[in-house]
């Protein structure tokens, strides 16, 4: 970025815990307040015996402690929606337009034309409290059906377009907030686990970089169910079993799951001068990477240095250059003292003072934000670049054995302090999140020069003139669409026009029974995908653990596979210039196990309704049979393999890619907006060689019911685009992958190109 139209953060908002503005943010943060507390009763739908703070037990979680947004009044003022839609959404929904509402205020946007404007967004692919609501409603209506022998529930499940959209979990947030405040420009959503933060940054400096935008507002929001990321990270031991987060501490023992949104508002330097914006600071270089070796939970030292190197070689700094580091942190002992390690060797045995940068993690006030992590990170950095204040970390007293920073560079900061340095104050802000996924951001403080200063708002922007994109060559292909399992059965029902529409297979999707409207019962037709087994010895994934893994995943590493083959690839050969985008929507299939966590309480209410007394051992065996057949419990497998950001790791882990690997989420446009960020990343020569992907298993009854409100589906058993007669569409399901090379290398290598 030294090289190119620096980029200023020139607007910033906040929704945390305990902090429903920055302002109040700061304050939190500089006098120490830890937001920690036990969850509200309305937000622990469970009873008490699903806490187990010994060894992790299926289904259980160590407590019921963590850092969430209790009380929230959204607001709502010029939204460009319908207000009592909007108070009717989902939490995450809510909190998403009012911090896009303070963030376009804190910026000057009057002389931006709409088309101009655009959205990155962090958002994570995990259940929502309104995606688990119509899991219990849906499903919940066919075990109760079943339980007094109906067989089918009595009246239809009446699901209205609010709770439709609630359960578009992944691509909504950033379409709902370009709607509502008519950023014309669109946006899409990502998911790069706990660096994702950063990533939506990077792609909207990109954007700004390229000339493509003049504003985006970039970000992170996570709002899951709470209970399922409270029992999901007891599960996979990541959750601190004293409920206290203390990074790089001896006695550190997990993160606090916390919740919140943080987002920035982001010009081209000289834009934000000439419009007399506020500016919070400036990123100087971002650096973005994959882990190789390591495992999708455990972290390398590897990957962490690639992305902090990249990011000093494009600020043009040296790592010593900085006073602040807003540490990834997140309490867990494996990997604090891997990012400890991590900077040591980045900064070397010499050429700097003892003790000269502060370290901190926020996470030990307001918990780990998943997606919105980062972005609570950066804006803490952000805010200590303004007030020139070195803000404190909380819980900690001495680093674990093995590492000692008394005669490193480095030290903790845990009393609030003064910013002592020359004019131009530096930081810099780590991500490190599952599956491998690293980032580190360069941020400098602004001093204006008196010619700036002077500068008039109406001034206008200095168009850089840009260089024709490198062409980028498709140099490998596989699919999986519905009955059709190849590219080349595709290409025969394609040539030979042969649809595949067929009624959705028996007793694959739970709920089948259950029906909005009757074409939506067990005759629906559509292009489904009736059958797929992996070849158990294809992937480095245990057996065993197979049958814990969303299909979405499975079908498409197996897609990605096949597109390497085609493509040349070997599947086992280390590639740190090759990166991994993949397209997805949220499977609602992980929603089973909040029905599962609420079965006592609805056995309850359904034995009232029938003025039912039941014994103990009566309860324990509806309760067991009921169970069953919602699936299985939450284990440390199944965490894993029911996060849906994690699609893009298990395919970087399995193929050795190094370079970013992620998901993106834009509704029907997901695998396009994939390919659009892949060719990004080639035409600007930060990888060799992408993969592109797509998946989409949408035939869940849940799914179909919720979209069926939205676009209804049609009643017939064809489609007939364009024509008079069409009545509505039909889902299809299925994964394809691409290969893509820059054309000239492709042509060198003598690749076989399908196309430019």
């Amino acid at each position: 970025m030294s090289k190119r139209n620096p980029i200023a953060v020139v607007g910033l908002s906040g929704i945390f815990p305990g902090a429903p503005d920055i302002d109040t943010l700061w304050r939190h943060i500089t006098h120490k307040y830890d937001a920690c507390a036990p969850i509200a009763p309305q937000r622990w739908i469970a009873s008490g015996d699903y806490i187990c703070n010994k060894s992790p037990q299926p289904d259980r979680a160590f407590h019921n402690r963590a850092c969430l947004i209790d009380t929230f009044n959204p607001d709502l003022d010029g939204i460009n929606l319908p207000s009592d839609s909007v108070q009717e959404l989902d939490p995450l929904y809510q909190i998403v337009l009012s911090a896009g509402h303070v963030v376009l205020n804190d910026c000057i946007t009057r002389d931006i034309a709409p088309a101009r404007k655009k959205v990155v967004l962090a958002a994570i692919a995990l259940p929502t409290d309104g995606a688990s609501k119509t899991a219990r409603r849906v499903l919940g209506r066919a075990l109760k059906a079943r339980l007094f022998g109906n067989g089918a529930p009595e009246t239809p499940c009446d699901l209205s377009l609010t709770d439709g959209l609630s359960t578009r979990v992944t691509g909504l947030p950033a379409t709902l907030l370009a709607q509502a405040f008519n950023l014309q420009g669109g946006g899409f959503t990502l998911d790069a686990a706990c660096a994702s933060s950063l990533y939506a940054v990077k792609l909207a400096c990109d954007e700004l970089q390229n000339h493509r935008a003049d504003l985006l507002i970039a970000g992170g929001v996570s709002r899951p169910d709470c209970l399922y990321t409270q029992v999901g990270f007891s599960q996979l031991r990541a959750l601190s079993r004293t409920g206290r987060c203390a990074p790089f501490d001896q006695n550190a023992d997990g993160l606090v799951v916390g919740e919140g949104i943080g987002l920035l508002a982001l010009k081209r330097l000289d834009d934000a001068v000439a419009a007399g914006d506020r500016i919070y600071g400036v990123i100087r270089g971002i650096g973005l990477s994959n882990d190789i070796g390591g495992s999708l939970l455990a972290p390398a030292n590897e990957g962490q240095l690639r992305a902090m190197r990249q990011a000093y070689a494009d600020a043009g700094w040296q790592p010593r250059d900085v006073d602040l580091i807003e540490c990834h942190g997140a309490g867990t002992p494996v990997g604090d003292k891997t990012e400890l390690n991590s900077l040591l060797q980045l900064w070397g045995a010499d050429g700097w003072e003892t003790g000269q940068c502060a370290l901190g993690s926020i996470k030990s006030m307001i918990g780990h934000l998943l997606t919105a992590a980062g972005a609570a990170g950066m804006i803490k950095t952000l805010l200590a670049l303004k007030h020139a204040v070195l803000p404190p970390s909380l819980n900690f007293t001495r680093t674990p054995d093995g590492i000692d920073l008394s005669r490193s560079p480095f030290r903790i900061q845990t009393e609030t302090a003064s910013w002592e340095s020359p004019a131009v104050r530096r930081a810099a802000v780590s991500a490190f999140g599952f599956g491998g996924i690293n980032a580190h951001l360069l941020f400098e403080s602004w001093q204006p020069s008196a010619k700036q200063t002077s500068a008039p708002a109406t001034q206008p922007a200095r168009i850089e003139i840009q260089s024709v994109a490198e062409p980028v060559a498709i140099v490998g292909m596989q699919t999986h669409f519905g009955t059709l399992a190849n590219l080349k059965t595709f290409k025969e029902a394609i040539f030979n026009g042969q649809p595949i529409f067929a009624k959705r297979p028996a007793n694959r999707w739970h709920g089948g029974e259950i029906a909005v409207a009757p074409h939506l019962g067990p005759d629906m037709h559509g292009a489904f995908i009736d059958r797929f087994e992996p070849a158990v010895d294809r992937f480095r994934i245990p057996p065993k653990e197979l049958p814990d893994i969303l299909p979405q995943q499975l079908l498409m590493l197996d897609v990605a596979a096949d597109a390497l083959q085609d493509a040349g690839l070997p599947q086992r050969l280390d590639r740190p210039r090759m990166g991994a985008i993949i397209g997805i929507e949220f499977d609602q299939e992980a929603t089973h196990f909040h029905l599962r966590w609420q079965l006592p309480r609805l056995i309850d209410a359904w034995a009232g309704e029938r003025d039912l007394s039941l014994t103990a051992t009566e309860k324990a065996q509806w309760l067991e049979t009921l169970q069953a057949a919602c699936g299985p419990p939450l284990t440390p497998e199944r965490t894993l393999g029911a996060l849906g950001g994690i699609v893009a790791s298990r395919v970087a882990k399995e193929f050795g890619l190094g370079g970013p690997s992620f998901v993106v989420s834009d509704h029907a446009g997901s695998g396009l907006r994939a390919l659009e960020v892949a060719l990004r990343f080639l035409q600007q020569n930060e990888t060799d060689a992408m993969l592109v992907g797509a998946v989409d298993l949408c035939g869940d009854i849940r799914h179909l019911i919720a979209e069926h409100q939205i676009t209804p589906f049609t009643s017939d058993s064809t489609v007939k685009p364009f024509d008079h007669n069409a009545t509505g569409t039909l889902p299809g399901e299925g994964a394809v992958a691409l290969v893509l090379r820059r054309l000239d290398q492709a042509v060198a290598d003598q690749d076989r190109i399908y196309g430019v």
